[in-house]
Formats: C-alpha cells, sequence, structure tokens
C-alpha cells in the first residue's frame, strides 16, 4: 500500500539523521563496534514500524512485548556506547505514543524523554548535554509519532473509503431487487393470467386475438420497467395501472370495483402507489379465489390514500404463501415518503384489506380532477 511505503520512507529519512549523528559520535570506536551499533539501530527502526504501523492489528500484550523488545534496544547499548547511543530514545517515545492508549502513552513518552537527562547524569560525561538530550528526544519522539499518526489516518480514511463503497453497493443491490420484485412480480402474474385467459378462448379467434394483443403490451411494459431499474428512473403512470389491474382481474374472471375521489397525485405519489397496486394485484391472483376486487383511491384534505380490498383468501393460508417480502418493501416505499402502510386480514369471509395513506402537500396550482370511476 502507497501509505506503508511512505510511512517506511519516512522513518528511513528520520533513523539515517540519527544514524549520520551516532557515526559521528563513533570516530573513537572500530569498524567492528560500528557495524555493531549499525545492526541495532536497523532492529530498532524494524520494532518501531511494526509498533507503529500496526500496533492497532495486535492485540495488547503482543504490543507490550515489541515496546519491550524496543525498550531493550534502546537502553542495553547505553553500556557499550554511552552517551550518544540516547539518540535513539526519540524512536522509542514515538512507539509509546503510537502503541500505548492515553493516558498510559503520555506519561511513557514523559518517562522516555526524562530518561535521557538521568543517564546522563549517571554517565561521567558533562552534565550540559542533558538538555540538548532530552529536546532531541523530544523532537525526534513527536516526528515519528506524526508520521506514524499520519499513516494511521490515512489507512483508517481508505477504509471508511472502502465500507462506504460497499454500503452503497448493497443499497444499489437491495434497491434493484426492490424495484425488481414489486414492479416484475405485478407484470409476470398478469402475463400469467392473460396467457392462461387466452388458452381459454381457442375457439373464439377475436377474444384470443385480444388476449395475445394483451400479452404483448404487458410484456413490452414489463420490458420499460426493467430498463427504469436499471437506470434508477422508475417511473408509473397510476392512471394505466389502474387500467392495468383492471383488465387483468376481469380476464382472471374478478369482478372490480374502482373508486376514484379527488384530483391527480404527484408523479412521486402515483409511482408509490403504482408499486403498491401492482403488489396487491399479484397477491390477489396468487394468494386468494377471490371473486370481488374493489380498488379505491381518494385524494384530499393534505394526503391520498389507496385502498385494495379482496375476498377469497384463506383464514388459515397454505405454508408459505405469506413467506414473501412484497409488503414489506411496500411498507419500505410509503414510509420513504412520510406515509404508511396499513395490512388487515385475513377476516371473516376471507376479507383481505391493503391501505397505503401517504401525506400531500397544498398544491398551489390545482390539478385535474381524477375521473369517478366505479365499475362492477
Amino acid at each position: 500500500m502507497l501509505v506503508s511505503r511512505l510511512t517506511l520512507v519516512a522513518l528511513a529519512a528520520v533513523t539515517g539523521i540519527m544514524f549520520l549523528h551516532m557515526w559521528t559520535g563513533l570516530d573513537g570506536l572500530d569498524l567492528d563496534h560500528r557495524t555493531t551499533a549499525v545492526s541495532v539501530l536497523t532492529a530498532v527502526l524494524l520494532l518501531i514500524t511494526l509498533l507503529g504501523q500496526y500496533a492497532r492489528r495486535h492485540p495488547h500484550w503482543r504490543r507490550m512485548l515489541l515496546l519491550v523488545a524496543q525498550a531493550a534496544l534502546t537502553y542495553l547499548p547505553v553500556l557499550l556506547f554511552r552517551e550518544i547511543w540516547l539518540s535513539v530514545l526519540g524512536l522509542l517515545l514515538g512507539a509509546s505514543l503510537a502503541s500505548l492508549p492515553r493516558p498510559s502513552g503520555l506519561i511513557a513518552a514523559a518517562m522516555v524523554t526524562v530518561s535521557g537527562p538521568v543517564v546522563i547524569f549517571l554517565l561521567p560525561v558533562d552534565n550540559r548535554t542533558a538538555v540538548g538530550v532530552a529536546a532531541r528526544t523530544l523532537v525526534v519522539g513527536l516526528v515519528v509519532y506524526g508520521i506514524v499518526r499520519l499513516a494511521s489516518v490515512a489507512v483508517q480514511a481508505h477504509a471508511a473509503r472502502t465500507q462506504t463503497a460497499r454500503a452503497a453497493v448493497q443499497r444499489e443491490r437491495a434497491r434493484m431487487a426492490q424495484d425488481l420484485h414489486d414492479l416484475l412480480g405485478a407484470a409476470l402474474s398478469a402475463i400469467a393470467v392473460r396467457g392462461e385467459a387466452a388458452a381459454r378462448t381457442t375457439d373464439d379467434p377475436a377474444a384470443a386475438r385480444r388476449e395475445f394483443v394483451a400479452l404483448a403490451e404487458l410484456a413490452r411494459q414489463a420490458h420499460h420497467d426493467v430498463r427504469g431499474v436499471a437506470r434508477d428512473r422508475v417511473s408509473l403512470s397510476l392512471g394505466r395501472e389502474l387500467a392495468s389491474a383492471r383488465a387483468a382481474l376481469e380476464a382472471a374472471e374478478v369482478r372490480v370495483r374502482v373508486t376514484q375521489d379527488g384530483p391527480r397525485v404527484p408523479a412521486a405519489v402515483g409511482t408509490c402507489f403504482g408499486a403498491v397496486l401492482r403488489e396487491c394485484l399479484s397477491n390477489v391472483l396468487r394468494h386468494s379465489q377471490a371473486r370481488v376486487c374493489s380498488i379505491t383511491l381518494r385524494h384530499g384534505d393534505g394526503s391520498a390514500e389507496l385502498t385494495v380490498e379482496n375476498d377469497g383468501v384463506p383464514v388459515r393460508p397454505a405454508p408459505g404463501a405469506h413467506d414473501g417480502t412484497g409488503l414489506t418493501s411496500l411498507a419500505v416505499r410509503v414510509t420513504a415518503l412520510g406515509g404508511s402502510l396499513t395490512v388487515s386480514g385475513p377476516r371473516a369471509g376471507g376479507l383481505f384489506r391493503v391501505v397505503a395513506r401517504v401525506p400531500v402537500p397544498p398544491d398551489p396550482e390545482p390539478r385535474p380532477a381524477m375521473h369517478d370511476a366505479r365499475t362492477g
């Protein structure tokens, strides 16, 4: 990952600056001692990398073990290289801030900062260097912590973006599944009904032709709906849905009563009611032996209401008859518009009712009134 590589480069740069400082101070030592110093410094760099970049991925005991190991590699070489080795205290301070929670990290960082001057006072060296050691420890430690923290924030931001993208994909999948179920389920049920009606009219060529024409129209509408789902531009004409529902029910030999009262509903409400009507139609055709179905649409007094009621629903439905998610999906659609979906039944006589109610703000421009149609 790019952030990990940049962090390694930044830590390597800090370590390189420290190495040059230490190499200058080790002029009095032979080559073997210098090689040892470089090897130990590389080990310290590896530990700070593990603690800084991957501290949150390790359990607490492993982080503490790594921190103790780094502390040992920080203080023990002082016995060999004396005060010049105190330059690596900044790495330990940065590791403490990066790997320990608050306030433990702050306490450990303060102890590391104070430890440098304490060691200076214990060694037979000029005590005036204690202030410089403390200042270098604090500056280098904060720089290391800043580098590690920046890398951690970048990793978290990348994870958040990934999670957001996954959530968006899931929402889109849920939307498509909902639209396909709500829109195509009823269309396929209507196609099946019209196909059965066509099969029953083989002795009447004119009637059969009408049924096949209706089948073709239903197929074209289903194709249009699929394209709308793919483009997230689903729009239903409530008037057309009412006409299609009435035709499908009549083809299934169900007596239909349609009542419309009030001005036309807004387009968004019409699309929502169209989906409700399709799902109700699918349930009537698939899960009931309905003889009568009434559809009532009212719009006025700041709300619009669609009621679909039918008989012929078994009081004790067959297993799996109501295992679908259609009504639940409709409730989500209606709730999204600030409305409510009420389902009641089956009651005595097999009556089943679905009522969708949505608030409609007043329209400053009066809409054309819906035609009050009653069909029996």
